[in-house]
């Protein structure tokens, strides 16, 4: 096994064991609603999604074989950007609010992933129809069909 098949393997465990504890965690959450979803709902879902894409991904990159082949490099700046990205948009979610900080977080994550030569004006129609309409269609998800409110921010 080479070393990146073998990094694979570890992260793709990782995140089987910590999707483990996220479906253990969301089961001690109490329901506590009388009408609609209770507060307990999405975590359960989403442990149980990731679980269910941990367990898979673990399975066929463990079926995957080594093809010893350095496909992509790992871009250091492109992870620690992606990093304090996540973090200013953690950090700005309430204040701000969902849509907006969404909107944002969304359109600079897209531009950091794809390289600077496919980047036209095309393309930054796509990414902006995308960061628009995306969070306002979870938004519109989680308040008309789930009864949950995201932070709305300033605005």
């Amino acid at each position: 096994m080479s070393g990146k098949k073998l990094s694979e393997t570890l992260v793709n465990l990782v995140l089987v064991l910590t999707g483990a504890i996220l479906w253990l965690s969301a089961q001690t959450i109490e329901v506590g609603a009388a009408m609609g979803q209770g507060g307990d709902f999405m975590p359960k879902l989403c442990s149980t999604i990731w679980l269910i894409i941990a367990i898979l991904l673990f399975v066929f990159g463990l079926r995957t074989p080594d093809t010893g082949k350095n496909e992509a490099p790992i871009s250091i700046k492109g992870f620690l950007s992606t990093l304090v990205l996540l973090f200013v948009y953690v950090l700005l979610l309430k204040p701000i609010g969902f849509v907006i900080t969404s909107i944002v977080y969304m359109f600079i994550q897209m531009m950091l992933f794809v390289p600077a030569e496919l980047r036209n004006k095309k393309n930054y129609i796509i990414f902006a129809v995308v960061s628009i309409v995306l969070p306002i269609a979870v938004n519109l998800l989680f308040v008309n069909v789930f009864s949950l409110i995201l932070p709305t921010g300033i605005l």
